[in-house]
């Protein structure tokens, strides 16, 4: 690398003309100093002289003067500097003297040639001088002169500053013919000098540090620029020597001249004599001239120095760099290139640099860079190119190629510096980053969301085409500040104060505001967007996302809404108040201006009626309430017939509403939207209508709010049903829970009464049984209390046939044994029946009946008669003694009448219509007058019914009678055979007619209980019977095998096999056992089912406990001798 110093460097005194123009034209002071030293010290003697001096050089004689030629020179200057000799001429001259002949104005002159290096003529130094000048003077200012050129030729080869200083030194002293010639250097605070250099000659070397005050006023003089001397130190007067070494030294004369740069004293040459010596102003002026060229060559010379070093430097520091750094000429060839360029290339250094800058490139490398360098050679612009460059392995990388021109003073380029840039990854990364880029539009382009880019400064400097599609806005709008200016003015100062937090903290920015669409609508969006920097941490804004999030916020309106409406519905808020909400819902959240009201379907009358309509005037529900659903109706109607949801773009333009045109565009309505509101299992509540006040086509999202809307007024609808169906639950389980507590307690008062009724007779039975069984029992208190015994244990029959009627009415099981009979003789014999009772209680009994002939009725005699003995027997137990029972008959067409009246207690009228009920009794406590169970009129009403007829009791009050009517209707048929029972048979002693009536009959009684046993025993035996008893099946068996016996008298329930049991393996086929023999179960199971199982397991008949002897006769009798059976019924 060439660092080039200016050839003026240390020539040019500092304040001269001459020396200026010279300094502005340094191509003309290159072309005349070239390297050459002498030419440097003869301009440098020629600027600095104080008598007019020229240097006259080249072919045409151009000529160098210094300013003492300026006065002479008139106004030839300055146009003469520089210019040939020939434009120095007097106007008096004549043209073509020669130039060797030419003097100036009253002057004379001398020429001194100035050789070159191969004692080459370099130019003529030329002395002027006035005509009267002393020859002395002018031979001092030639040996001075002389001096000089001799000085710079020992100069000339010498770098070293120390050197340069020596030799100048050494030269000077010779030159003087001094005893000492010493240079030094003055300390910047002006005190003392530091000698560098000095030659001696009969005297002592003066190297080192030493005060300035060496002698009286040398520092003053120094300081202030004068020369300070002395001719000899011993004359009287003289300047005294301060410093002793210079006293010793012998030292008379002294010469110092200092030297001033910048206004500062820098050095100073010292010339000392032994001898006293007169210092000639020629050889003041010469060590002038000296020093300042000591010191000139040595700053020189440290500059080349630095120089040379800092070009080392940079040498080193270019070979260091990974560029690869070239110098060029100024027409752009090479000719230096640092390491790196052999490096990378693989190119011989030694080999030439332009041929092999050619090798380096390839054909394209070439031509870019040609094509750069000859704009760049024309001044257009800086060179600037990117190509390929080969590398040592064959490989090409791509380069940038950059230079800058170097200009000299007048603005010429003397060279380009350059480098080169491998930018091969880079270019890669930027082709990366260009299809990155090319990705991230096309990934912005097709994306649904608005994207955009902002700076650190937080202008917007991208949108994706959905932005503008979106807003309408164009690219001018939208870059920088459009972002703000479709945003909406209510949201806009807290998204700006949002954003700039997030610019100033480089954060996350959120937020959700109202962008104007470009149809003008406002939508919710949601902007999202992180802050962008780059590799090095520096913030470049942010990148984001804008998305329409309407349907979203639609959606949490909506849900807001529903969950408001739920909460109503919840907290049980009355239905027009939640259906109100529903349409005030809807119409708030409609895209455009709407009307909602609420429609309910009436069940009983198929119509709708309005459940809420908030902003339909009162003429609205009089056109529309009430609406018969169907298909000629209008489009609520229809839709509540259809079942789906029925919309009408422009009711005007719809034929099938044409009924409806007038009150529509009355009402303001153009379109509509009817929406079925259906129950949980699809049942049709009502419609829920949207109405329009203009043409419109309901979108989907409004469709489905519609539909929405519905489902909830559905279910409000049907929890307002289900609750009023609840309430009305509830209302029926209260009511039937009371109905149950009361019938708890009648059943518990029951409960108590039938232990009463139990316990009264058994009294009766256990008392006289105890009594019957003491000594003082005498044959009368026998027969009587065999007597009461008897009529306790029928009373107590009586209560358990109750029970069981009851209960066979209550299951349903009861079955009637319907024949004819003359129901006038059963009405008698029932009156005859109770008449002991009456005498007893001392009641009239009366009959009132049309006639005394027969009636004949078919129905059950047993039961009607059971009937009216319990009618009979409840009058005769409430009326007192001395009162009226009339049991009255009459026929009236198709129907039997019978009324039982009495003159007794009453019935008070709060219990009338319970008369009938089961367990209840009008006085059912401990101080009642009269016992009973309370089950005959419910029996008796009961078996009433089962006739087809019915049984009503009526009373004027307490104390006013009462008055039961039976009416029965006639029916025909067929009688059926009917077992005797119990309850036909007659309380007393065991007739006379039932004796030996079974003689010869061999009978097999089978009965686990010993006393019922026994019992049935002796009355088979006083019918004349022959009875063999068993008290398990198994003896029964082996009876049966053992002997023959006519029939078998088994009871039902015993330990271990029952007389289901027995009956089954008789009929079985055993070959011990008479298959055939009759079988008569005899037991206190005496329900229907209990005598359909036994006729089923077996039996031919079944009798109930307790036993009836003669019943029992009979009921053999029938089994064993049917004819006589078939006489006796004829009879």
């Amino acid at each position: 690398m060439d660092i080039t110093v200016s050839p003026l460097a240390g020539l040019l005194p500092e304040t001269s003309e001459t020396a200026a123009l010279l300094a502005a034209s340094v191509h003309a002071a290159d072309a005349l100093l070239g390297n050459s030293p002498a030419l440097r010290t003869a301009l440098s003697i020629c600027l600095h002289a104080q008598v007019p001096m020229l240097l006259v050089w080249g072919r045409d004689a151009r000529c160098i003067y210094n300013d003492a030629c300026i006065a002479r020179l008139g106004p030839r200057h300055p146009a003469a500097f520089g210019q040939p000799l020939a434009a120095l001429k007097c106007a008096s001259d004549g043209d073509g003297e020669p130039a060797a002949t030419m003097a100036l104005d009253l002057a004379s002159w001398s020429c001194s040639p100035v050789l070159q290096a191969g004692e080459q003529l370099g130019a003529l130094y030329i002395g002027v001088a006035d005509s009267t000048t002393d020859v002395s003077k002018q031979r001092r200012s030639d040996s001075r002169d002389s001096f000089l050129l001799m000085l710079e030729d020992a100069l000339q080869h010498v770098s070293d500053p120390r050197q340069i200083i020596d030799t100048s030194v050494r030269l000077l002293g010779e030159h003087l013919q001094a005893n000492r010639c010493a240079f030094g250097l003055v300390a910047a605070d002006g005190s003392t000098m530091h000698v560098i250099s000095d030659h001696v000659q009969d005297m002592p070397s003066l190297q080192g540090d030493f005060p300035l005050e060496a002698g009286q006023g040398l520092r003053d003089a120094l300081l202030e620029n004068r020369p300070w001397f002395t001719t000899d130190a011993l004359a009287p007067g003289a300047p005294d020597y301060v410093a002793e070494q210079y006293r010793r030294s012998g030292l008379r004369a002294s010469l110092a001249i200092p030297l001033h740069k910048h206004d500062r004293l820098v050095a100073a040459i010292g010339v000392h004599q032994r001898a006293p010596r007169r210092w000639l102003s020629a050889e003041i002026e010469l060590v002038r001239l000296v020093v300042a060229r000591c010191w000139e060559s040595m700053q020189r010379a440290k500059a080349q120095q630095q120089l040379a070093a800092n070009e080392a430097r940079l040498r080193r520091l270019a070979n260091t760099l990974p560029q690869i750094i070239f110098i060029a000429d100024p027409d752009g060839r090479p000719h230096y290139f640092n390491q790196r360029w052999y490096e990378y290339t693989g190119l011989d250094p030694s080999s030439n640099e332009d041929a092999a800058w050619h090798r380096a490139h390839t054909a394209d490398g070439l031509r870019l860079s040609a094509q750069a360098w000859s704009l760049a050679l024309k001044g257009e612009r800086a060179l600037e190119v990117e190509c390929e460059l080969l590398r040592h392995d064959g490989q090409s990388r791509w380069h940038l190629v950059r230079a800058l021109p170097v200009r000299g003073d007048d603005g010429s380029i003397s060279e380009w510096i350059g480098t080169y840039t491998d930018i091969h990854d880079r270019r890669a990364f930027e082709q990366q980053l260009r299809e990155s880029e090319v990705r991230f539009r096309a990934l912005c382009e097709t994306v649904p969301a608005m994207i955009w880019m902002a700076d650190a400064q937080g202008d917007c400097v991208y949108w994706n085409p959905r932005w503008y599609d979106f807003t309408g806005q164009g690219e001018d709008q939208a870059l920088d500040q459009g972002w703000w200016d479709v945003m909406h003015p209510d949201d806009a100062a807290r998204v700006r104060h949002t954003f700039e937090q997030a610019l100033n903290q480089r954060g996350e920015f959120l937020a959700e505001y109202r962008v104007r669409r470009h149809d003008g609508q406002y939508h919710w969006c949601i902007d999202t967007a992180s802050p962008h920097f780059a590799s090095d941490g520096r913030f470049l804004g942010h990148i984001g996302s804008l998305t329409d999030i309407s349907e979203r916020k639609h959606i949490e309106d909506a849900t807001a809404s529903d969950r408001a409406i739920l909460s109503l519905i919840t907290t049980g808020a009355p239905l027009p108040v939640v259906l109100d909400a529903i349409a005030l819902s809807v119409e708030a959240r409609g895209e455009i201006p709407l009307y909602c009201s609420v429609m309910v379907r009436d069940e009983v009358h198929h119509t709708l009626s309005f459940g809420s309509a908030p902003h339909f005037p009162i003429e609205y529900r009089g056109h529309f309430e009430p609406s018969p659903i169907g298909p000629e109706g209008p489009p609520c109607a229809l839709s509540a017939d259809l079942g789906r949801q029925v919309i009408c773009t422009d009711i005007q333009a719809d034929a099938s509403f044409s009924s409806h045109h007038a009150v529509s565009a009355a009402m303001g309505i153009a379109a509509c939207c009817v929406t079925p509101i259906l129950a949980s299992n699809g049942q049709v509540l009502g419609t829920l209508n949207i109405y329009y006040d203009r043409p419109h086509l309901p979108s989907l999202r409004e469709q489905a709010m519609a539909r929405s809307a519905s489902h909830l007024a559905g279910i409000v609808i049907e929890r307002t049903r289900v609750d009023a169906k609840l309430k009305l639950s509830l209302q029926a389980e209260t009511a039937a829970r009371a109905q149950a507590e009361h019938a708890n307690r009648v059943k518990d008062e029951f409960l108590a009464t039938l232990s009463h009724e139990l316990r009264t007779p058994l009294n009766a039975i256990l008392g006289w049984s105890r009594l019957m069984q003491s000594d003082i029992a005498d044959p009368v208190n026998l027969g009587r209390g065999l007597v009461i015994i008897e009529r306790s244990a029928r009373a107590q029959t009586q209560i358990i046939d109750d029970l069981l009627d009851m209960s066979a009415i209550m299951s349903g099981k009861i079955r009637l044994q319907a024949e004819h009979f003359d129901i006038a003789g059963l009405v008698r014999s029932a009156l005859e029946l109770m008449q002991p009772t009456a005498l007893t209680r001392k009641i009239a009994l009366e009959l009132d009946a049309p006639c005394d002939g027969e009636l004949w009725f078919f129905g059950d005699a047993g039961r009607l008669q059971q009937v009216l003995t319990n009618l009979l027997s409840n009058a005769l137990k409430f009326t007192p003694a001395g009162g009226t029972v009339r049991l009255a008959m009459d026929v009236e067409d198709d129907r039997l009448r019978l009324c039982v009246q009495d003159t007794g207690i009453g019935i008070a009228a709060d219990f009338l219509p319970h008369v009938f009920d089961r367990f209840r009794q009008a006085d059912a406590g401990t101080t009642r007058r009269v016992g009973g169970l309370g089950l005959g009129l419910a029996i008796s009403r009961q078996l009433v019914d089962l006739h087809g007829g019915s049984l009503d009791a009526s009373s004027a009050g307490a104390g006013q009678g009462a008055l039961f009517t039976i009416v029965l209707p006639f029916r025909h048929g067929v009688s059926d055979l009917r077992p005797a029972s119990a309850g036909t048979s007659h309380m007393g002693k065991l007739p006379d007619e039932c004796r030996d009536r079974l003689a010869g009959v061999r009978v097999v009684l089978v009965d686990d209980d010993q006393d019922s046993r026994e019992a049935v025993m002796q009355f088979l035996m006083l019918a004349g019977a022959q009875v063999q008893a068993a008290g398990s099946v198994e003896a029964a068996e082996q009876c049966l095998a053992n002997a023959h016996f006519d029939v078998l008298v088994s009871d039902i329930a015993m330990p271990l096999r029952d007389g289901y049991d027995l009956i089954r393996t008789v009929r079985s086929g055993r070959a011990d056992l008479p298959r055939h023999i009759p079988a008569i179960a005899l037991t206190a199971y005496v329900r229907e089912e209990d005598r359909d199982r036994a006729v089923v397991a077996g039996f031919d008949a079944h009798m109930g406990k307790p036993v009836e002897p003669p019943g029992l006769v009979d009921l053999i009798e029938r089994l064993i001798f049917p004819t006589r059976a078939v006489r006796d019924a004829a009879e």
